[in-house]
């Protein structure tokens, strides 16, 4: 489930940082998408 959520998320963030211009939006946009990620990669590496 948590995967899904994280899939699910990563595509809306992307999606808004796509249609964007405003440049605090889309740093706070690639600040989450990169938390995502490396969560993401912690959690491989815990398993």
């Amino acid at each position: 489930m948590d995967k899904f959520v994280r899939e699910e998320n990563l595509k809306l963030y992307r999606r808004l940082l796509s249609q964007t211009h405003d440049e605090d939006r889309r740093r706070v946009l690639k600040q989450l998408i990169a938390s995502l990620n490396d969560r993401e990669r912690s959690d491989r590496t815990d398993a």
